[in-house]
Parts: structure tokens; C-alpha cells; sequence
């Protein structure tokens, strides 16, 4: 067993201390192990500057940089969730808002409506609390990302309040057009028995008939649909509320034939 070094090593060792003196400046490894003693080891220790003053200072630390770089870009995170929650908190506060004003939405519709509002609202000041007491990147982006995922402000929870009001007041209306109908049909019965010739106002009658049933149909279901939708069921279907729209606004322009309707039967019945 060998123990001594040799000679190949010794000089290795005289010509690095050498060139420490003699240069009054320059780089060494920091510790000894970093010396290539078997001729065959590499450098890979940090290395320290020795000054002609025989003062040491330490390059800049990589980890206290990553740290700091860490710290920096977890604060830029919490940053931009902190903001994107308050926008949305002011946004469900107009909703709330919305709610409230509205005369047409049917009591049930208000209730679940407000609730699920009032809970979002509750949801993301929790969600907030939270972001801002993370201590890791990870976990912020985690919780940033919940905000797009677990609530749906945008994407879900404001058209929700806006579809299902369209539909309650659609719905309203159709019930007048209704209670026309029937009054109508209860006119034209009463002049057909005393022998007028009401043959073209019930014609335009069923044509009423036709689209208030037809916009009665499509208020109800988009209504169904859209008032007990959760997040996570946009989730799993971005389209579920794709069409529902249109729906609607195919619903509103037969409320309106239908009141053309109304108001020729109107016409014909004061000719009679």
C-alpha cells in the first residue's frame, strides 16, 4: 500500500502553491480535496480570489442568487392572483347587484342565483388568504390556477345570472301572450256563434299560438339547463352553454311575431 505521494503529485501541488505567490493574484481551489492529487480528478469545488492582501472574498453564492430569484417570482404570482381575485370580486359584487334589481327573475331562480354568488364571493377571499401565505412557487400557481378552475367567474357564474334572467323574463312575457290567447279564442268564439266571419283572425291566432309555444319551449328548457350548472361541470364540457344564446334570441324574435300577432287580432276584433 502506497503512502507517500509521488513525486508527479508533489509537483502538481508546488507548481499551483507557486503560482498563488507569484501572480499576487489569481484563482486556487478552496479547499485541498480540489487539488488533482491522482492526476486524474477535475476541478469541480467553487473557487475563492486570493488578493495580494491575502483577503479572501467569496464569489456570489448560486443559492442565495436562486433564492432570491425564488422569492421574487413567488411574490410576481401572488401579485397576479391577488389581482385577478379582486377583479373578479368586483365583478360578483355587480352581479349581486344585478340580482337584486331584477324584477322578473322567479323567486327560486333568485335565491339559487344569490346563494351561489354570495358563495363564490366567500370562496375567493378564502383562496386569497391563502395565496398570499405561500411560501413556495409551486403552491401559488396551484392557487392561482384554482381560481380559473374552481370558480368559472367568467366562463360560468356571469352568463349563468344572465341566461337564466333573459329566460325569466321571456318567460313572463309568454304567460301574457297566454292569457291573450285564451282571451281571443274566447272572442272569436263568441262573434263566430253570432255568424262573423273570423276564419282570418284565427288563422292568425294559431300563428300566435304556434310562437309563443315554440318560445315557451326553448325559455323553459335553456332556464332548466343553465340554473343548476356548476364549475366543474364547465370543466368537463366547455361548450355546455354553447347555443344557448342564440336559443334565446330565436325565442325573443317569436315573442315578438307572436305580439304582432296580438296586435292585428286586436285590429280584427274591433272590425267585427
Amino acid at each position: 500500500m502506497k503512502t507517500l505521494l509521488s513525486t508527479t503529485s508533489l509537483t502538481k501541488v508546488a507548481i499551483v502553491s507557486a503560482a498563488a505567490i507569484v501572480g499576487g493574484s489569481t484563482f486556487i481551489p478552496a479547499t485541498a480535496s480540489a487539488l488533482s492529487l491522482d492526476g486524474s480528478a477535475k476541478v469541480t469545488t467553487p473557487y475563492v480570489k486570493v488578493d495580494g492582501n491575502a483577503n479572501v472574498n467569496a464569489t456570489t453564492n448560486p443559492s442565495n442568487t436562486n433564492a432570491s430569484s425564488e422569492k421574487a417570482k413567488l411574490q410576481k404570482i401572488i401579485s397576479r392572483g391577488d389581482q385577478e381575485i379582486a377583479r373578479r370580486l368586483d365583478s360578483l359584487s355587480k352581479l349581486v347587484s344585478k340580482i337584486n334589481a331584477a324584477t322578473k327573475l322567479t323567486d327560486a331562480d333568485k335565491a339559487t342565483l344569490t346563494a351561489e354568488v354570495n358563495a363564490t364571493i366567500s370562496g375567493l377571499n378564502t383562496l386569497k388568504a391563502k395565496l398570499d401565505a405561500e411560501t413556495t412557487v409551486a403552491a401559488a400557481r396551484a392557487d392561482v390556477q384554482s381560481i380559473y378552475t374552481e370558480y368559472r367567474v367568467y366562463a360560468l357564474v356571469t352568463p349563468k345570472v344572465s341566461l337564466t334572467k333573459v329566460a325569466d323574463d321571456q318567460q313572463v312575457a309568454e304567460q301574457k301572450l297566454q292569457t291573450l290567447i285564451q282571451k281571443f279564442q274566447t272572442r272569436l268564439n263568441a262573434a263566430k256563434a253570432k255568424g262573423k266571419n273570423v276564419s282570418a283572425l284565427e288563422a292568425v291566432l294559431n300563428d300566435m299560438i304556434q310562437k309563443v309555444n315554440a318560445s315557451a319551449s326553448v325559455s323553459g328548457a335553456v332556464q332548466a339547463k343553465v340554473i343548476g350548472l356548476q364549475p366543474t361541470d364547465y370543466n368537463n364540457d366547455h361548450a355546455i352553454l354553447s347555443g344557448t344564446s342564440a336559443q334565446l334570441k330565436t325565442a325573443h324574435a317569436d315573442n315578438v311575431a307572436a305580439y304582432n300577432d296580438a296586435k292585428q287580432i286586436v285590429a280584427g276584433l274591433k272590425d267585427l
